[in-house]
């Protein structure tokens, strides 16, 4: 291990005002613009199951200091028509050139299961707050009908990196349960794209993620199981598995991952408050009280020991 303290760090849940509570998932990365915190989460409909995202909607909070969060407000919703009609959900926010461009997750009105097609589009902002634009009618990256990913390309995040943009997403099979999902690389010249997939995909396992620059490399949170790796948690009523492994990883080229010490998490979003100190950085985590309405997000920090 390159970088000897990722083997000390630790987790530390930490206690909040505002966040949201049930109905909550999939929150994004965590950026400080003009004093404030922004964060935005997937909402779904109250009273029903989280699947199959009909009716998910993107909203934001904010907080002066990471800890007192203000209530939820729109950020994105669902299309007239099209493949992001039905449902949007799981967005990641950068920052470049002066814009503020959303990925997201879009399915469309056949959407009926918990895994068929699943897109990613692209909304741009002049502030954080919105309003909200899409960049485009069609979808920059989706299913390719073969691979890991051939029933859908989703939840990603983007890393500018040399001159290109990175994007980690999330693919997926027909049939194969969601805790067997893996994570592949696509790159572009341009932020809005055309995005190619890296040609020796998936490069990792996880289901909902998080990656971000640390030191000469890069971090990558998301959960798995030492015996059968693909698995992020099982479908047990309240989804965890205590036969699992979680764990943060560490990579100097952003393909080649290994894991530094044990890390409890379900669809981490992080703040970099620093490159090269982890314990300036921080992230929330979802908590589940049952298997779908009552999903929750809690603040958690990194410590060394």
């Amino acid at each position: 291990m390159k970088h000897e303290e990722l083997r000390r760090v630790k987790q530390v849940w930490t206690g909040t005002e505002g966040l949201p509570a049930d109905n909550n998932h999939d929150p994004s990365n965590i950026l400080y613009v003009g004093g404030k915190y922004y964060l935005w989460i997937t909402q779904h409909e109250h009273g029903k199951p989280y699947c199959p995202f009909k009716n998910c909607k993107i909203m934001y909070t904010t907080s002066p200091d990471g800890y007192r969060w203000e209530p939820l407000r729109d950020a994105l919703l669902p299309s007239a028509k099209g493949w992001d009609s039905a449902g949007v959900l799981t967005a990641n926010v950068l920052f470049y050139n002066n814009t503020y461009y959303m990925f997201y997750t879009g399915v469309d009105a056949g959407y009926d299961v918990s895994h068929t097609d699943r897109y990613v589009g692209i909304a741009r902002a002049d502030s954080p707050g919105g309003p909200w634009t899409r960049a485009g009618d069609t979808p920059v990256l989706g299913p390719s009908r073969t691979g890991f990913d051939a029933d859908s390309a989703d939840d990603v995040t983007v890393i500018p990196r040399d001159g290109k943009f990175w994007m980690y997403y999330k693919g997926m099979y027909p049939g194969l349960d969601g805790n067997y999902s893996e994570v592949g690389i696509a790159m572009a010249d341009s932020i809005t794209g055309p995005y190619t997939r890296y040609g020796h995909n998936p490069v990792m396992v996880g289901h909902a993620f998080a990656v971000w620059p640390y030191k000469d490399g890069y971090l990558y949170l998301s959960g798995r199981k030492d015996t059968n790796e693909g698995t992020v948690y099982n479908s047990s009523p309240d989804w965890h598995d205590p036969r699992g492994t979680q764990s943060l990883f560490w990579s100097g080229d952003g393909i080649h991952f290994e894991a530094c010490c044990p890390f409890e998490n379900r669809a981490p979003g992080i703040f970099v408050g620093s490159e090269s100190d982890i314990t300036k950085c921080w992230g929330v985590s979802v908590k589940t009280r049952n298997r779908d309405q009552g999903r929750y997000i809690e603040r958690f920090d990194f410590i060394l020991e």
